[in-house]
């Protein structure tokens, strides 16, 4: 049997990155009304490559000045079909 740590340990591997790093939808964070809770949000984001994240059904995007590989055609059929949030924040 896997104990408890093991469990949350594995359950923590299988999250993406945008549940891992700030808040995908900046009507969920804890302290919406923050300006410095929202920029830390861009922030972490952004250190993680994750340069799109939602307000609503707004997308606000971070200008990462490099090639990211989220525009290839693999990618991009990731969001075929599905719900808007499925998958993380992308054009």
């Amino acid at each position: 049997a896997v104990g408890s740590d093991g469990i949350r340990v594995m359950m923590e591997s299988a999250l993406t990155a945008r549940d891992r790093v700030g808040v995908q939808d900046f009507v969920l964070l804890e302290n919406h009304t923050s300006e410095v809770a929202f920029i830390e949000n861009l922030r972490k984001r952004f250190k993680e490559n994750l340069i799109y994240t939602y307000i609503g059904s707004v997308l606000v995007s971070v200008n990462p000045y490099k090639e990211l590989e989220i525009y290839s055609k693999q990618h991009m059929e990731r969001y075929r079909g599905v719900n808007f949030y499925e998958v993380s924040p992308h054009m």
